[in-house]
């Protein structure tokens, strides 16, 4: 990691010279480098496709003209991107986001907060930040049944979570 960590450091300095703001805001991580960066929403290099477990009250009828579906209540980000990412970001209000979306760069993993390594917010942010804002992102995850939990909560082999996350040691299930 460490090589790797110093090479992202560097490149997202170069693209974000000012620390942006992150602010916990109605229930959602209100990220400023995620419209300017785009790398989590864009053009995927993976094979297998990124799920994002959508709630009940998420979806509509519009629901296929917001996102790629896996399943009906699956939404994901594949090999073209996210169905929503616009030339400014997201073009959907945070309510019909995936929660996915509105906690990164904290993800919910096998029952677990973790932190998204790669994004410009966790490298050009101090983790203590962070574990605040975890611990809101576990505030609002306990106001979901643990069904809901269960359903949005990412299944990733701790290979994966190894190379790309650093545990929050912040058990929601």
């Amino acid at each position: 990691m460490g090589k790797d960590l110093h090479s992202s450091l560097a490149a997202w300095r170069k693209t974000f010279p000012h620390t942006l703001a992150l602010r916990w805001t109605d229930g959602c991580l209100q990220n400023e480098y995620c419209s300017l960066c785009r790398y989590c929403c864009g053009p995927q290099g993976a094979d297998a496709p990124f799920p994002m477990a959508l709630l009940p009250g998420q979806i509509n009828e519009h629901t296929p003209d917001d996102f790629y579906l896996l399943n009906p209540d699956t939404a994901y980000i594949g090999a073209q991107g996210c169905k929503s990412a616009s030339s400014s970001g997201c073009r959907l209000p945070f309510e019909k986001r995936p929660l996915a979306c509105s906690l990164f760069p904290i993800v919910l993993v096998n029952g677990s907060l973790y932190l998204y390594q790669n994004c410009p917010a966790s490298i050009l942010q101090p983790l203590a930040f962070f574990m605040d804002m975890a611990r809101e992102a576990e505030k609002a995850l306990h106001r979901l049944d643990d069904d809901e939990l269960r359903h949005i909560s990412i299944s990733l082999p701790d290979n994966v979570l190894i190379d790309r996350y650093i545990n929050l040691h912040i058990s929601i299930f």
